[in-house]
Parts: C-alpha cells; structure tokens; sequence
C-alpha cells in the first residue's frame, strides 16, 4: 500500500505536468496571433507565464526525483543548483506581477506620460527584474544554506535554518506582495477620486479606460490572493519547524500539492484576465462551430441540385415506359 507521502508526490507530479500543458498552450496560443506581440501589456504576461511554466519544470524535475529514482542526488552541486533555479523562478512570478501593477500604475495614474508604457521600457524592465532576482538568490546558493531534505530526494532551504528562511520569505513574498498592494491600493484611492470629479477634469475616454482597466484590476487582484495562497503553508510549516525542532513528515508533499493547485488556477486565470488570449480562444471556438455549420450548409446545397436531376431523370424513364406500353395496346 502507497504511504501518504507517496500518494502526495503522484498527485503532484501528475498536477504540475497539467500545468506545464496548460502554460505550454497558452505560448501556442501567442505564437499564433505573435502580430499583437508588440503590446506591452501581453509582453508582460509572457514574462509572468515564462517564470510560471519554468517553475512548473523545475517542480516537475524535483517531484520525478522524489518519485523514482533520485537521480537530482547524484551529484550535489547540482541539486543545490536545481533548487536555486526553483527559488528563482518561483521570485520571478511575484516580480513579474510587481510590473504588471505598475503597468497598470502608469496607465491610469500616468497616462499623459506615454513613454511609461510603452514597450521598450517594459522589456527593459523584464530584463532588469530577473537580473535583480538573480542578484537576491544567486548567493545564498554558494553559503550553504541549501542542503538534501531529510525526507525528500531534492535539496532547498530547510525550513528548520531560520535565518536563511527569513532572507527566502522576504525577498520572494514579502517584498513584492507589500510592491503590489502599495501599488493597486493608489491606482483604487486615484480613480475613486477622479470617478467624483467633473468631467472637464477628467475627458470621457479616459474614464472609459479607467473603467476598463479597473475590471482587469479586479481580475488581477484575484490571482494575487491565489500567489498569498502559493507561499502562505510554507510559513506555517516554517512557523511549526522553528517551534517544533523539526518539520512535520508530510510538509513538502502539502506544500507542492497547494503550490501546483494554485499554478493550475494562475494558468487559467491568465487566459481569462488577458483579452488577447481569451479572445483568441473564443475566436478558434465560434470560428470552429460556425465552419462546420458552413460545410454543412454547403453538403446540403450541393444535394439539392442532384436531386432535381434524378427527379427529372425518373420522370423521363416514366414518360418513355408509358409510351412503350401505349405502343403495345392493340
């Protein structure tokens, strides 16, 4: 009979590789309208599945480890390096988020200042994200603070080693969470406020677009409760292995089990907060229906016509028997 464990890492396992579809689909679904790829917005949704979907990799690696025959333990600078890179793309989905926000941030509170958001300065801003994440975790990667799990096959920060914990939640969570609410908080006081002045104060186009940009607002704020939910067991396990003296038997199998749970729902999430893709995939489905009702429609058109002729023929036939049997009465 499989131990709890087990049935956690199977579980895992076969939720992070519906995950990695899912984001593999979603980059199938850009390649094919890539002519809008020139908007900032979606730019910056690429980046945010990319750190997604290179999570879901690194996860899927580790859980296989874990499972079979733990080959990440064969040599150690390598698991230590697998679960940096772990690290790393899990801080780039909040990071990712943080210029998602201030996009938003300039386009409503900035909008005079088009430079803002345009998309050169947002892949700049891409670029100087994941050099700044790497900066932040690369280090602690050669100062030994990753190490074998004593219950998994794969190496990260124990969660009894509570300094470098403390550095792990604060640079991945805390800082960019405090970045997102400080930001959505100011972009909510801004348009309350314009939403009571005058429309000489503000033109009716722009409050269109606030009005716009405040739905996809709501939507965003959504998947940030979903990333709270992606970290929030680590630090009660982190909370209970400080007390504890040691972390509890099944704690990194729930932890993966919430962390792909919760990428499965950012996947779909994305595809319905992001107006590009949601309309792509409507387009391909209405598109795809009204194609085969057009086939059909067509099959029928073109029986019509072979009707009338083997209506016409059988009447010939009928007209030439007719007249043979006439012939014949004497």
């Amino acid at each position: 009979m499989l131990s709890a464990a087990t049935v956690l890492s199977i579980f895992n396992w076969c939720a992070v590789f519906i995950c990695i579809l899912v984001f593999l689909s979603i980059f199938l679904i850009i390649y094919k309208c890539r002519q809008e790829l020139r908007d900032a917005s979606l730019l910056l949704t690429c980046n945010s599945c990319f750190a997604t979907l290179l999570t879901c990799v690194t996860m899927w690696i580790m859980t296989s480890s874990n499972l079979f025959t733990g080959f990440l333990l064969y040599n150690m600078k390598f698991c230590v390096a697998w679960g940096v890179f772990y690290d790393i793309f899990e801080c780039a989905i909040y990071f990712s988020y943080c210029l998602q926000a201030f996009y938003r941030l300039c386009r409503i509170v900035f909008y005079t200042k088009k430079f803002l958001t345009s998309f050169s300065l947002n892949f700049i801003l891409i670029i100087c994200q994941w050099l700044l994440i790497f900066a932040f975790l690369i280090p602690p990667g050669f100062i030994n603070w990753y190490a074998r799990l004593p219950t998994e096959n794969f190496c990260l920060i124990p969660y009894t080693s509570v300094i470098p914990e403390i550095y792990h939640i604060l640079v991945l969570y805390l800082i960019p969470l405090i970045c997102i609410g400080t930001i959505y908080i100011w972009i909510t006081r801004f348009m309350r406020q314009t939403s009571q002045a005058s429309t000489l104060v503000i033109a009716v186009i722009q409050r269109q677009r606030n009005q716009r940009d405040l739905t996809v607002i709501k939507r965003i704020i959504m998947l940030i409760g979903v990333l709270i939910v992606l970290r929030f067991p680590t630090i009660i396990f982190m909370i209970y292995a400080i007390i504890v003296g040691h972390t509890y038997s099944l704690t990194y199998g729930i932890v993966g089990v919430t962390t792909s749970t919760c990428l499965i729902f950012i996947g779909f999430s994305t595809i319905y907060t992001t107006p590009q893709l949601r309309k792509r995939i409507h387009d391909y489905f209405v598109h795809g229906n009204n194609r085969v009702q057009s086939e059909r429609i067509a099959m029928n058109q073109v029986g019509a016509p072979i009707s009338v002729i083997d209506a016409i023929n059988t009447a010939h036939k009928t007209k030439q028997e007719v007249s043979t049997t006439a012939k014949n009465i004497p």
